[in-house]
């Protein structure tokens, strides 16, 4: 019996491994696209192939005399059909086809001599390659260094080098591979320039990215993907939108300098982040951030507000209130307070696959996530089209609106020349943009069929059990999805008196029960920390038990200060950027310095605006710590999935909706509160799907 040889694998009529046996994920071949005369050969060979792989009791002769095909084709077919395509599957029936080249062309005689025509060269460029890897693997590199930006690259190189240039440096590769004068590329009029110039498009576009840019595009439209997604929503909180939206606006703020003095200066451009429900398209939170990019804790503010419970602002603005309708859906509707969701889109930007926002959204909300491709608004349509709403309606309506391109009639008209006091202030925006969006979900909604956001929640949640997850009530903190931990080890020294204490971000914590306990020196310990302000961290032992509350030292325990303007601090101190004296407080130090930056320096504005915003949360709020100790978690996770019971719902309906849900586990033990919740379910990152 015939062997044959696969890779690795060896085998024989009786043994053909499952993966090339299954015809039916063969790539096959539509009969009626080939010539008659060509059609006949073709089904014979396709007919012979079948039974030899899958009749395998029939003698082969039998199945030659049958089909009509000879033995040395059907070997030879059925070997060709094994083999791997250029598209990375099998060749399969394609192989069958009568007259199909499987390979390329291999030029065995060489060139020699000089030569007057263009004829006699067929495969030459490609012979010369086979025998030169050297040259083959510098025209790849020169190939794809004229489609590679130069940002991020430590090698500075030429952008975009000409043919011209490529085909001097091939010359040049070939003369040191000891390429004779007679022999190719020399014998040529031209000495292979458009060969070379052939090879170098080939090789470019076998990446499609790459030939976008070469042909000038910008960038290529998203891969297709066999990965799993996110199914379609089909009930509220099962998918949500994420993605963030730098607002077309210029905007100001008031601060008070260090003398006291009310100053107002210009920002950058903000962003606004917002979570959306595909299902009911209803916006569930918002957050704004500053700086040119936003990072991972401006995604859990994001997050949180989208958990927590709408408390509306008081509105300074005359007549500014929210209409009759609107709002948010956990204002309107308590039940869907601290509910979760199950699906999580949103786009690959460095702050959404962090790993401290996989974590929050895996480990606290419970939910699976999608990253979709960067930049395609049809991978996330609803919450781009909620900016393209937000923009028209909202942004490009104010003085010092940027439109949406520089040439946009908005912005001309819209510009107030030196005259800062007409544009929107940042606490005026901060009013304004809670009641446009809570105004929204009271809006009726084209893709809704004219009925409103929350109308449509309103729909789901009375005429259908509707089971909602929700967060356990330890983790309902004002605090919780802007908390991180970390495992530090307490330093300290016996012989010179050094009290035990901790080393975070460059500032020593301590407490009573911790400098007085000489045990613990060199013991690690568990810390949480409020990003937003780190004057204070909560500390546990490796066991679960809570050692307490420790304290920056001075000058750091008094200013509130977030983790990444401490971070700042001490890099432009070690830069020195920044002096800080003895005795003087770092955050008062570096306020000083963004302000006589802050009027021709908008990135230092920005910077003033964020810690101010900060601080103001900060002391809005009395300073707590989620408590993570064991008996707070054992004693506080008290829900199991139930459903949301609307006022008078009759059996029939509740019979008829009860097979599009899974029935809730059964519930554990409740302790009596206002309003009863569900278990969230945490979930480890098995993945996250990626384009």
């Amino acid at each position: 019996m015939r062997d044959y040889v696969h890779g690795k694998l060896r085998f024989n009529r009786g043994s053909i491994p499952e993966s090339l046996s299954d015809l039916q994920t063969w790539p096959s071949v539509d009969p009626s696209a080939l010539d008659e005369k060509d059609r006949a050969p073709f089904m014979a060979r396709c007919e012979a192939i079948k039974g030899f792989i899958e009749e395998q009791h029939i003698p082969v002769s039998a199945i030659l005399a049958r089909t009509g095909v000879s033995r040395s084709t059907l070997y030879r077919l059925v070997e060709k059909c094994w083999q791997k395509h250029m598209d990375g599957r099998l060749y399969g029936f394609r192989a069958a086809i009568p007259y199909e080249r499987l390979a390329d062309y291999e030029r065995r005689q060489r060139v020699h001599g000089d030569r007057e025509g263009y004829s006699g060269c067929a495969g030459a460029f490609a012979q010369l390659l086979r025998e030169h890897p050297a040259v083959e693997k510098l025209l790849v590199k020169l190939a794809k260094d004229r489609v590679r930006p130069i940002k991020g690259r430590k090698r500075v190189r030429q952008v975009r080098k000409p043919l011209l240039a490529i085909h001097e440096e091939f010359i040049k590769a070939c003369r040191a591979e000891k390429i004779k004068s007679d022999e190719y590329p020399f014998t040529e009029r031209r000495r292979g320039f458009r060969t070379l110039q052939t090879y170098l498009k080939k090789v470019t576009e076998k990446r499609f990215s790459n030939a976008v840019i070469d042909a000038g595009g910008k960038r290529a439209g998203a891969a297709p993907s066999d990965e799993e997604q996110a199914p379609a929503a089909t009930r509220p909180f099962q998918v949500v939108e994420f993605d963030g939206h730098k607002l077309d606006l210029r905007l100001t703020i008031k601060l008070k300098d260090p003398l006291g003095f009310e100053r107002t200066i210009e920002l950058h451009r903000i962003w606004i982040l917002v979570l959306l429900d595909v299902q009911t398209r209803a916006v569930l939170g918002y957050s704004l951030a500053f700086g040119k990019e936003y990072n991972k804790d401006d995604v859990a503010a994001a997050l949180q507000s989208a958990l927590t419970p709408f408390a509306p602002r008081n509105y300074t603005i005359p007549d500014l209130a929210i209409d009759e309708g609107g709002g948010f859906p956990s204002s309107v509707f308590p039940e869907t307070a601290y509910a979760c969701w199950d699906w999580f889109r949103f786009d690959g930007a460095k702050s959404h696959l962090a790993a401290a926002t996989l974590e929050r959204l895996t480990q606290i909300v419970g939910c699976w996530t999608e990253n979709g491709p960067a930049g395609e608004p049809d991978a996330r349509p609803f919450i781009e089209r909620f900016f393209q709403l937000l923009s028209l309606h909202f942004a490009h309506r104010f003085p010092g609106t940027l439109g949406n391109d520089p040439d946009a009639i908005e912005k001309v008209l819209g510009d107030p020349g030196g005259d800062i006091s007409l544009l929107i202030d940042y606490e005026e925006l901060e009013q304004l943009i809670e009641v446009v969006i809570a105004n929204y979900n009271g809006r009726e909604h084209g893709g809704l069929l004219g009925i409103t956001p929350l109308a449509a929640l309103r729909h789901w949640l009375r005429r259908k059990p509707c089971y909602l997850r929700s967060l356990p009530r330890f983790l309902r903190s004002n605090l919780c999805m802007l908390q991180e931990a970390r495992v530090v080890p307490v330093k300290g020294s016996l012989k010179t008196g050094t009290r035990p204490h901790i080393n975070f971000s460059n500032v020593r914590y301590t407490s009573k029960e911790l400098g007085g306990n000489a045990g613990l020196i060199n013991k690690k310990i568990r810390i949480y920390y409020d990003v937003r302000d780190i004057r204070t961290v909560k500390a546990f032992f490796e066991d679960g038990t809570e050692l307490g509350i420790l304290t920056a030292a001075r000058p750091w325990n008094a200013t509130p200060h977030s983790l990444r303007l401490r971070q700042q601090i001490f890099r432009e101190i070690a830069e020195g950027k920044l002096i800080v004296k003895d005795g003087m407080d770092p955050i008062e130090a570096w306020e000083k310095k963004r302000w006589s930056e802050a009027r021709t320096n908008k990135r230092a504005a920005n910077a003033l605006a964020q810690a101010h915003v900060n601080g103001s949360l900060v002391n809005s709020i009395e300073p707590k710590l989620v408590d993570h100790s064991i008996a707070a978690v054992t004693s506080a996770s008290d829900g199991s999935a139930v459903p949301v019971a609307p006022p008078a719902i009759d059996s029939s309906s509740a019979s008829t909706s009860a097979t599009d849900v899974t029935p809730p586990p059964a519930p554990d033990p409740v302790i009596p509160d206002e309003v009863p919740t569900a278990q969230p379910r945490v979930l480890k990152i098995r993945r996250t799907v990626t384009f």
